[in-house]
Order: C-alpha cells, then structure tokens, then sequence
C-alpha cells in the first residue's frame, strides 16, 4: 500500500466499440460508481494510482493519508456496505479530536466542551447562548453563528476556526452548508457550561477505519474489483456523436452510452468545447481552496489516544493537526508517532510557493508547542501540495453552481462527488452521490 510503490497498471480487457458508462476520474467517488454501475463501465483516472485524496503513502514505517480521513456516516446501511469493502483489514476507533484554545485542549465540538474552561468563561458562553436572538433573518454564515450560538461561541471558536479554514470572512460564506455545523441543543450546552461533560456529533464518535495500510486499503479494495479501471489515462478531449460520448485519452478513443464526471468540474469544462459565454463566466464564479499536508515522523508517543487537534489561531498555519496512530496503531511504529498536519490556501496562495524545508520547519515548531514535541524529535518530515481540497460556499455560490450543472444537465452529464458535483462532502456522502448517480441510470 501507499504511493511509494509501484501501481499496476490494469490490464486493458477485450471491450466492445461502445460500452455502456464511462466514468471521469478514478478517485473515491469515480470507484465506488464504477462499482456501482457495474457491467460494461470503463472508469479513467489520469494518475498512475487511483484515489484521489484518499491514498497513503509510507515512508520509514510510518504510513500518512491525505488529510484526516474515517468512516463514519449516519446511513448505516452504507457505513456496513463500507466496512464490507474493507474485509478483514477493517478496524473501529473511537473519537478523540480536541481544540487547542488558549494554551489548552478543549474537547471537540468547542460547544460541548467548555466544561474545559475556567468558570467565569463557561458563564460568559451560557448567558450569551441564552440571551441570543436575530433580529432578521440570517443572510450569511457570521450572522448564523452568532444567531445560533451566541456572541461568545461565535467570537471564541466558530467565526476564528472558519475563517481560518475557509480563508474568508464568515460575513461572505453562505449558508448552504450549515447542516454540517455541530448543533448541539440547549441542555448539553447548559450541562458543559456548568462541567459536566458531553458527547456532540455523535454519528461521527465512532468510526472505522484500515488496520493497516492507511485509507489507501479501502480505494484500492475497490480498484480491484474494477476490470474496467484504467490508470494513467488522462482524458484529452469529450465530445458528442450522436447518442453517445466519445472520450479522447492517449491510448485512444473510448465511446459509451452514458457519461459520468468525477473529475474537478473545471476539468470537465476544460474537456468540453463551445461552452457558451454566460456558462464560463458562472463556472468563474465557483470558488474552492487547496491543501498543504506536512506529514511528521516523530520519535515517542505524542497525545496516545488522540485523533486530531483543531487549532483556531490564525497565528498557527494548520488549521488541524490529525494524529494518524489515533486511527490505527500501525499508522506509525512503536514508540513512535505519526502527524499530519493541514493548511487550506486559496489557489495562487504565495505559501504554495514556499521554499518545502522552509515551511516544514515552520509546522514542525508550531505543531511541536501544540502536541508535546521537540524538532530535535523529529524524523521525517514532508510537504505536499494538492490543487483541489475544499469546496467554498461563498454567497456567489448557489447562483454559479447552478448554471454551470444545469448546463451540464442539458448535455446529459451525470456528476458525482465532491468536486464532480462541486459540493462539500464528506467519504460517505461521495459514495452516497456515487450510490445516487448510478441509480439514476435507465429514469
């Protein structure tokens, strides 16, 4: 497992002239609906390896996905349907992420956590929790905040943390995502509030993951049982013939009855020819964040048992530290710990520029006074960059996406996945949208 090794290539079968489904990319999603759909489905992926942003790679015994990644889901049909593509190599974990809040860790999420804090905060949170109200309807994500939780939640941890994350003011994100926001009801926060401790986000508490070979195990459980996978096949051009799509890669041309997009909706445009002006001008208007990971080896055992720290200080580049040996004990070897730490940059971000050592040293120290290690400690560090990590739901959003898919829509190609269908979704939701798309054949 992990990229450090060598993928093999599938070996092209005998197929028809014209297949049934194509699939545009190989990552989670793009494997799942290959899957899926089953039969005559033939499912390019650009990458040598297929995954996506859910690969590992290993390097001295240790092993480090791309950013923090578990199973969990409230479907638990799909969480079981998950677990089975994992088999035996499939493990389950408990939660234990925590906030770094002003020189301590508070538990995660902040709101049932503040039993952490000193009493005359925990008041400050309560009455202002209490005493909060809008005057109008919210209209963006720092007036839902504040109307939802109170001005003293807001200002201490959500409007700092998604500011940080997202890269943008909270006043200009939107609120088509609030869903996802941990909302706890009003007697756990009154219970924290007066110490008692309290579990929020509770689909989330218990979760499964790979024993061994990172969550690579479970996109390469799924690679497996594709024949029609095709790796390092990059598709060139897409266009119509008739009633069919006709795909141009290296090795040739593919045709199919229907086509599915997985791939970075800016991709699929970039494939697609006459795309008229209006429908260009709204894809500008989609806006979406990269990722930096800096992955750190370090002698002894840092925070045993935790999953990941979430860091709202600005000052602090990761916005969240993950914990990689709180997910399986042979993410690292013994005695040893495993980090990776997580920075969101908009795309043309000077830090993606950044001398690699130069920043590696910089989360070494700042992760360093967080967990509980010395650089000396350390003994392995990189960084990687990734262009396409994180969906922004600014308030251009709605009306932008809704104009490049209907367009997508009019030509009759079916998305699917995060970036496919350019929504913020987590691993299960990327199989529940593959599950989705796959169902919509023959309506």
């Amino acid at each position: 497992m992990g990229d450090n090794l060598t993928c093999r290539k599938v070996r092209r079968n005998e197929m028809k002239d014209l297949v049934e489904n194509l699939v545009l990319g190989g990552g989670l999603t793009g494997l799942a609906l290959g899957r899926f759909l089953g039969g005559e489905t033939a499912v390019l992926e650009a990458e040598k390896i297929p995954g996506g942003l859910c690969r590992s790679f290993s390097r001295e015994g240790f092993t480090w996905d791309i950013g923090g990644h578990i199973l969990f889901s409230r479907d638990r049909g799909l969480l079981e349907e998950m677990t089975l593509w994992l088999g035996e190599n499939a493990a389950r974990g408990r939660r234990d992420n925590r906030i770094s809040y002003r020189g301590r860790f508070v538990k995660y999420p902040f709101e049932n956590g503040v039993f952490a804090l000193e009493p005359e905060e925990r008041l400050e949170i309560l009455l202002s929790y209490l005493g909060r109200a809008a005057k109008t309807e919210p209209a963006n994500l720092e007036e839902w905040f504040r109307s939802r939780f109170g001005n003293a939640l807001a200002e201490k941890y959500l409007l700092p943390y998604n500011a940080k994350i997202w890269k943008r003011d909270p006043g200009e994100l939107s609120l088509l995502w609030v869903e996802r926001v941990p909302d706890p009801p009003l007697e756990d926060i009154a219970r924290a509030a007066v110490g008692i401790e309290t579990e929020g986000y509770t689909h989330q508490l218990d979760f499964v993951y790979p024993r061994r070979g990172g969550i690579q195990a479970l996109t390469d459980s799924l690679a497996e049982s594709l024949p029609g996978l095709r790796t390092g096949c990059p598709a060139l051009e897409v266009f119509r013939e008739g009633k069919s799509w006709t795909v141009e890669t290296p090795e040739g041309r593919y045709r199919s009855r229907r086509l599915f997009s997985t791939v970075p909706v800016f991709e699929l445009f970039r494939l697609l020819k006459n795309v008229p002006a209006p429908v260009r001008e709204a894809l500008r208007g989609l806006s979406y964040n990269s990722l930096i990971t800096a992955a750190i080896g370090v002698k002894g055992e840092v925070l045993p048992g935790a999953t990941a720290v979430y860091v709202p200080d600005g000052k602090i580049l990761p916005h969240r530290i993950c914990l990689l040996k709180g997910f399986s004990p042979l993410n690292a070897p013994a005695g040893a710990s495993g980090l990776l730490a997580e920075i969101t940059v908009p795309p043309g971000d000077p830090l993606l520029r950044e001398d690699p050592r130069a920043l590696a040293e910089k989360v070494i120290s700042q992760a360093g006074e967080i967990c509980g290690f010395a650089p000396g400690d350390v003994v392995f560090s990189e960084v990687r960059t990734f262009p396409y990590a994180y969906v922004v739901y600014d308030l251009a959003y709605g009306l932008s996406r809704r104009e490049a898919y209907d367009y997508l829509g009019s030509l009759g190609i079916r998305t699917a996945g995060r970036f496919g269908s350019f929504r913020y979704l987590n691993m299960d939701e990327c199989i529940a949208d593959a599950r989705r798309a796959a169902g919509e054949v023959g309506r």
